[in-house]
């Protein structure tokens, strides 16, 4: 929900991403992911509270994991490559998205107001 709890991973893109070891730097689609699975603010899922804000403090509604397992892996396996960065991210999974579910759909906009 908050990649920034381990104490070095980052929440959110930012242009200084590309000196923060790598596995701290995949905070930001590690957010991606919970957001859209899941939405941003507080909640308790398996007992477990979350608090996920997202950079602005916009409202994300979750689409659920199956939905958002199906964007990622379309976009991992149709449109990213091993050069791809956040930017080639956000338009690959907004194009996997409207592949699955069209490009108005909720799914897409959700997609959208993750990143």
């Amino acid at each position: 929900d908050k990649p920034s709890k381990d104490g070095a991973s980052k929440d959110y893109w930012s242009s200084s991403l590309g000196n923060v070891d790598v596995h701290y730097s995949s905070g930001p689609a590690n957010h991606w992911f919970y957001l859209v699975s899941e939405g941003s603010g507080s909640k308790t899922i398996n007992g477990v509270n979350y608090n996920s804000p997202t950079y602005d403090n916009s409202k994300v509604t979750g689409i659920g994991r199956a939905k958002a397992e199906k964007i990622w892996y379309r976009a991992l396996t149709t449109y990213f490559t091993s050069t791809t960065k956040y930017a080639g991210a956000r338009t690959g999974t907004l194009k996997a998205a409207a592949d699955l579910y069209g490009a108005n759909s909720t799914e897409y906009k959700t997609v959208a107001a993750a990143w």
